[in-house]
């Protein structure tokens, strides 16, 4: 049984939204040395339409014909990953798969590692890279909804307070399930709003301690923050139930509370166990939960609707026209927009409109994945 406390499902989820818009429009850090190797989030349009290793075995009278059915299997996974990558979570069940012969044409190239080819069985991995323009058009005969707004990576403190007391870096059934969630979903390098896990080593538990993180200590969590290069941290403290109904099942309260992102904000989740139900099954489906549950909100917040059309006025501060070609080129590279019309231009800057898809708040977070802000002030919106 899952139930909500404190606030409202809806208004949960635009909680912790809050917290990944806030993301995106803070400017990146410089990240130390030793920061750990791990996918910060995709960097530009091509990389959020390129799905990488996929793994195919397929068996024919040839290997040459199991080559071919293996191509047409790795663009039908591919094209299943993107699309949960992209595609707002209501849209999905309307979103049929293509033909081979218009995925095929969806595809702009591949690339294929570790080729193994034996007898009648052929074995490989593969890069495959959409053309976006085709998926965008595709998409939008359909009338499906779909977001291209990427963010930097949040990292995840799992606090436990389990019957040894509270705990952050020694294994426990909390941190597992989180760690498992995340890899099921391919939420740490799969979606446009990554979520990392700590690596849990030596410099990880001089960083911090449970108690320091369960209190919010901003100056031991920028430890960690820089250590990992993201902005802020999601705690996502669990802590077993006390109430009556907990001697004949488990019931856990988790805590999420987004840290360092310019905004706190805190939401309280409650998971119940069946009958004689272990613990652990229900942390299992808590973190599975919470985990899709996040990138759910990312997608329905930013995702775009090619029915809801809007234009702004916008004021572009410049210094030269070199800022404005630059800028220029930055606007038509983001694909809410759909037209800019220049109104004025002067020595200080220029004034355009911008036909968009959405609203001011999903423009702002798209032109942050271009390097740009957005901001209203005094009325009138500034693009810097």
């Amino acid at each position: 049984m899952f139930l909500s406390i404190l606030c409202r499902r809806d208004a949960a989820k635009k909680l912790l939204v809050a917290a990944f818009l806030a993301l995106a429009f803070l400017a990146p850090d410089t990240v130390v040395a030793q920061t750990p190797d791990i996918a910060p989030g995709f960097a530009t349009i091509e990389e959020i339409y390129t799905v990488r290793n996929i793994a195919v075995d397929e068996k024919a009278d040839t290997a040459f014909a199991a080559r071919d059915i293996a191509l047409q299997a790795a663009r039908r996974g591919a094209f299943g990953r993107l699309t949960r990558r992209i595609v707002h979570p209501e849209d999905m069940a309307r979103l049929a798969l293509p033909s081979d012969d218009a995925l095929a044409n969806l595809v702009s190239d591949f690339e294929v590692a570790d080729e193994k080819s034996r007898g009648q069985r052929y074995l490989a991995r593969l890069t495959i890279r959409f053309n976006p323009d085709n998926v965008r058009a595709m998409l939008r005969r359909a009338n499906i909804r779909s977001s291209e707004t990427t963010t930097r990576s949040m990292l995840i403190l799992p606090v436990y307070d389990s019957p040894a007391g509270r705990v952050l870096w020694v294994a426990n059934a909390w941190r597992d399930a989180l760690y498992a969630a995340v890899t099921q979903t391919g939420a740490a390098d799969d979606r446009l709003a990554p979520l990392l896990m700590p690596l849990g080593d030596f410099e990880d538990v001089s960083a911090i301690s449970a108690d320091q993180a369960s209190v919010g200590d901003m100056q031991r969590l920028g430890v960690v923050m820089r250590r990992y290069g993201t902005d802020g941290v999601l705690l996502m403290h669990a802590v077993q139930s006390q109430s009556q109904s907990a001697i004949e099942r488990p019931v856990f309260d988790i805590t999420l509370r987004s840290l360092g992102t310019g905004q706190e904000n805190t939401r309280i989740e409650r998971f119940e166990g069946s009958l004689g139900e272990a613990a652990e099954p229900v942390l299992q489906r808590a973190a599975l939960t919470l985990v899709r549950g996040i990138e759910e909100a990312w997608l329905s917040e930013t995702a775009l609707d090619f029915s809801q059309q809007a234009s702004l006025d916008v004021s572009v501060q410049l210094n030269s026209l070199t800022d404005w070609l630059a800028m220029q080129k930055r606007l038509t590279q983001t694909p809410v927009i759909q037209r800019i019309d220049m109104r004025a231009l002067s020595v200080n800057g220029v004034q355009v409109n911008l036909q968009f898809l959405g609203t001011p708040e999903k423009l702002a977070a798209a032109l942050s994945q271009q390097g740009l802000m957005l901001t209203q002030e005094a009325g009138n919106w500034q693009l810097r």
